[in-house]
């Protein structure tokens, strides 16, 4: 019989709190291994929030239930654990592990999750929480700027024969087609929430914080044609006749109707095209050889224009921002902060360098604290917050 939700809720207490009967650990465990997610999430999050958050940390033996859950899956099972346990990606306080890989979430180096577990503090801090408003601007071919937050929905502008559209869940549309070739250009700055856009021809973009798209109300000629700075994720209409090319400083992703993510923030080591969906061909103007993706792949473009090939992303983790999560899988701590930089709008400054690796993943739906809680446990990194500057020294 399935356990209710109250029943789940009182053996992940009594479980934290190390009271549970041999019988209600195992109960506990026939219900995990199952695959069962969103209350193990919301208890891990109840359990970091908490007042005692480091005291709760310390009496959960995480690493007994992955255990039981790997004997559990593993039983008359030929097919690879980590595979099938992407639920355990969620955890709390230096010491929950990353689905099949033998890492620590939240913890620096494999192996250290006792100093982790001896050495958390109760960890205060002052808070900066996360965006809630889209404050994209919407800038005309004629120069007019439209901010997106203060204005109704409904039609926004008539461009020619094009209406562009506001809809009622804050997306941009436009419809209608024309053969003036007229461009308009969204910006979502940073401190914003993701916003979503459909072109002329059906093609759908999502913007991440600190990112634009310039592109033409309706597509004339022989090509679809947009250009980005930041990160965005494409749903492209199919038409074997116009191919859509993303361009950004030189590099030209060139698909023909696909779904694909393109990182291409300036404060970032490469230009990075990960496709999800059908075929992509990555290129530059520095006479480099393009490369040919497939789903999974991802094309990486250094600040020389070398195109390097990467077989096997994931894109789970390359996704998390459209997802509504931070997800960090052995990311060092300055690439975890560009990324903490653009959501939260704030300025981050190290005082010194922190070599370690992170393992994290938290709703971005979430004030900084928690995410800043969670990378403090692992006593490997600390953070002060002064208004809107983050503070970050080993």
């Amino acid at each position: 019989m399935r356990p209710s939700k109250t029943r789940v809720a009182y053996l992940l207490e009594i479980y934290s709190e190390g009271k549970a009967t041999a019988e209600e650990e195992q109960e506990l465990f026939n219900w995990v291994v199952k695959g069962n997610e969103k209350p193990v999430k919301e208890h891990i999050e109840k359990l970091i929030s908490s007042d005692n958050f480091g005291e709760a940390a310390l009496t959960v033996d995480w690493e007994r239930l992955y255990q039981q859950v790997l004997k559990e899956r593993n039983a008359g099972d030929n097919q690879p654990v980590v595979r099938k346990m992407t639920w355990i990606r969620w955890a709390a306080a230096a010491i929950v592990l990353l689905a099949g890989t033998g890492y620590y979430f939240f913890t620096a180096h494999k192996g250290n999750d006792q100093k982790a577990l001896t050495n958390i503090e109760r960890v205060k801090m002052d808070d900066i929480a996360p965006p809630d408003a889209v404050n994209a601007v919407l800038t005309l071919d004629n120069g007019q700027r439209i901010i997106l937050d203060s204005s109704g929905t409904g039609m926004l502008v008539e461009q020619g024969s094009v209406k562009v559209m506001k809809l009622p869940d804050g997306q941009i549309s436009y419809r209608g087609s024309s053969k003036e070739m007229q461009y308009n250009t969204l910006s979502n700055p940073r401190g914003s929430k993701v916003i979503g856009l459909t072109l002329a021809d059906g093609t759908k973009v999502w913007l991440n914080a600190a990112s634009s798209l310039r592109y033409p109300t309706a597509f004339t000629g022989k090509e679809r044609k947009v250009e980005i700075t930041g990160e965005a994720y494409f749903e492209v209409a199919h038409d074997p006749a116009l191919p859509f090319i993303v361009s950004k400083d030189g590099t030209t992703v060139q698909v023909l109707g696909t779904h694909f993510n393109v990182n291409a923030y300036d404060d970032e080591h490469s230009l990075n095209v990960t496709l999800l969906e059908g075929s992509v061909k990555v290129g530059t103007i520095y006479g480099r050889q393009p490369k040919v993706i497939g789903p999974g792949e991802q094309a990486q473009v250094g600040k020389d224009g070398a195109i390097e090939l990467v077989n096997s992303v994931d894109t789970e983790e390359v996704m998390a921002w459209k997802n509504d999560l931070f997800s960090f899988k052995g990311e060092g701590i300055e690439s975890i902060m560009r990324q903490v930089s653009r959501w939260y709008d704030v300025d981050v400054i190290f005082e010194k360098q922190v070599t370690e690796k992170f393992y994290a993943e938290v709703s971005r739906s979430t004030n900084v604290s928690m995410l800043l809680k969670m990378l403090q446990a692992t006593r490997s990194v600390h953070f002060s917050i002064e208004g809107k500057t983050i503070r970050v020294t080993p």
